[in-house]
């Protein structure tokens, strides 16, 4: 184990005790904040095993797995309860940092399961070889390639084993009524925001039956614990993800105009919305107005069991009584989806200055503006008038807030604000496109849009070769920063400039478009997969890096955004075709006729090429 992390590790596990039940508690010091565990007795039985207590301290702290993920994805063969007596009566009152390594191997193969052994591969059952949509790209090498990620639907489906319905305390996966994509890597089991882009890339599959069961899935989640949870882990139940589920509802209900589905649907919608009303909403008073905002901010303060090693790491420096808040605002960073991102740094360099539930960030007001403007939309569709108002004017109060609080008329942005410095953050950060993508300034007011792509344009949003990065700030080795590019931030990049009434916005949607697909293939071609972020500054892009695990491939949500701009634009989006000029015109540069010709041959090539293709 590396001597830092056996340091770090030491100074968590000795501010820790086992209490009568086994529930890891945080030890009374003064000043420190009483441990809030990602899951307890409240909502799983087996949060000895997964959320905290001795197993999972002992198995981090001798760092048995190389992804602190592994641990706590592996099912116990018996019950929360024999697994924690066999556990004592193996090791005793042994503090984990004093755990034996071969014996903890040994007790593992004998009491757990490998991680995802619970889950088995499935064809979703609406899967067709060359659904129509695919088959309307123009493009031959890009309609190829669509039908491939078309046929990875088929890799990343899973399906539950029966068997966890009949012992769910046996295993940290949250059982689902059926079948779902999974992102794919690590990430076994189904992630809340992913799904977005998921379905939007089924939909152009035409796979509307898995679409519908994504979204059952999820709101069996609001049905069982009022909200849904970050990922399907019981790990992830003190935490959510950017509200998508309404929006998911909107793009099937788009595709299939199913009003049945849309009347038994809306009552888990409520509750979800409600959910962010209840738990994430924050008032504050701005220029002599009160405003209710929203915010990330997970109760949890201990490290995350999925990423156990890494909080516990990265804490080592920071005084115990701060350790809390630090372990909070990494789990709100976790529950926005950019876990993590300079964006939320108070010095917007380093990660021990994170403060996020000390940001209201402009993206998440965004979207639950885009939740009231779609409820509007879907009740109207099913003939309820009144509730179709009630959410109206939800919408038009809350607009306005989300223009006092976040827009910026000097810099013509939208951006998030800091409740510590009472000021706007106005770093460039591709969250500021998100009002944009969800339409939520009035709609009479272009010019707010086209300020926007103004200063995008000025800080150089577009002059990257691969698409957008999440950041421009550098050597941050943040996943969520420079020189990473994202699909989700991408392609709402994409259409909320397309969706604009304004022509050079919507040619520059398209160029952008054209960089992030052609991006993708290039990487595909070179390395067979799909990743989940990509280094967008090359020539060639290449798997992004950076974060506290390796980049992962599969990828729902990257399939699902290419799938959906290789619809949208798909008798416009054309590969670029290019004929490689020769060593021996390269070397001959010198001479200008020779290069000439070269020049010649390689545009004639490229003609050819157009030609045929």
């Amino acid at each position: 184990m590396p001597p830092l992390l056996a340091a770090a590790a030491l100074v968590f596990f000795a501010s820790t005790l086992v209490g009568p039940l086994g529930a890891a508690t945080t030890a009374s010091e003064p000043g420190v904040e009483q441990a809030v565990h990602v899951c307890d007795a409240s909502n799983t039985k087996n949060w000895q095993i997964y959320c905290n207590g001795p197993i999972l301290e002992a198995v981090n702290h001798l760092a048995i797995f190389n992804d602190s993920k592994s641990y706590v994805d592996m099912p116990i063969r018996l019950s929360p309860d024999e697994t924690m007596a066999a556990w004592n009566k193996t090791f005793g009152a042994t503090p984990p940092q004093n755990v034996n390594e071969t014996e903890l191997r040994t007790f593992l193969d004998e009491y757990f399961s490998p991680p995802g052994s619970e889950l088995v591969n499935c064809t979703p059952s609406d899967w067709v070889p060359h659904p129509p949509k695919i088959m309307q790209i123009t493009d031959p090498a890009y309609r190829e390639w669509a039908l491939k990620l078309h046929g990875i639907w088929r890799h990343l489906c899973k399906q539950i084993r029966p068997e966890i319905a009949q012992h769910p305390d046996r295993y940290s996966l949250l059982d689902v009524p059926h079948e779902f994509i999974a992102p794919g890597g690590r990430f076994r089991e189904f992630y809340y925001w992913d799904a977005y882009w998921i379905i939007k890339g089924l939909i152009v599959s035409e796979m509307y039956n898995t679409t519908q069961n994504m979204i059952r899935n999820l709101a069996s989640m609001v049905e069982r614990f009022g909200f849904v949870p970050n990922g399907g882990r019981v790990y992830y139940l003190q935490r959510s993800q950017p509200p998508m589920l309404i929006p998911m509802v909107y793009e099937y209900y788009e595709a299939t105009n199913d009003k049945d589905f849309l009347r038994e649907i809306l009552p888990s919608l409520e509750k979800e919305l409600d959910f962010w009303h209840k738990n994430r909403s924050y008032t504050m008073t701005i220029k002599g107005t009160n405003v209710t905002v929203f915010q990330y901010r997970t109760n949890s303060n201990v490290p995350r069991p999925e990423s156990f090693k890494e909080d516990v790491r990265t804490a080592q420096t920071i005084s115990e009584a701060k350790k809390p808040t630090f372990w909070k605002d990494k789990a709100s960073a976790a529950e926005s989806g950019w876990d993590f991102s300079t964006r939320w740094f108070a010095d917007h360099k380093t990660l021990y200055t994170i403060h996020t539930t000390r940001i209201i960030p402009s993206d998440l007001n965004a979207l639950i503006c885009w939740n009231y403007d779609i409820l509007e939309y879907l009740y109207e569709q099913i003939g309820n008038m009144t509730a179709s108002e009630h959410y109206r004017e939800k919408r038009v109060i809350f607009r306005k807030a989300l223009n006092l609080v976040f827009y910026n008329k000097t810099m013509g942005a939208w951006f998030d604000y800091n409740l510590d410095t009472n000021e706007q953050n106005t770093e460039f950060y591709p969250s500021i496109v998100v009002p944009l993508f969800t339409g939520c300034y009035h709609a009479l007011n272009q010019g707010k849009s086209e300020r926007l792509f103004e200063y995008m344009q000025d800080v150089g949003a577009f002059n990257f070769s691969g698409g957008i990065p999440s950041s421009i700030i550098k050597d941050s080795e943040e996943q969520w920063d420079f020189p990473n590019g994202w699909s989700p931030l991408n392609h709402m990049a994409i259409e909320g400039l397309r969706k604009s009434e304004n022509a050079q916005m919507q040619d520059q949607a398209y160029r952008l478009a054209k960089k992030w697909v052609e991006g993708n293939y290039r990487v595909f071609q070179k390395t067979n997969h799909m990743w989940e972020k990509y280094d967008v500054i090359g020539t060639i892009p290449r798997p992004g890096k950076g974060g506290e695990y390796d980049v992962q491939d599969g990828f729902g949500w990257t399939n699902g955004a290419i799938l959906d701009l290789l619809n949208t634009y798909n008798d416009r989006i054309k590969l670029q075709r290019t004929v490689p000029v020769t060593k021996a015109c390269v070397a001959a540069v010198p001479n200008v006729l020779v290069m000439a010709a070269c020049l010649l041959i390689s545009v004639m090539g490229a003609l050819m090429l157009t030609q045929k293709n």
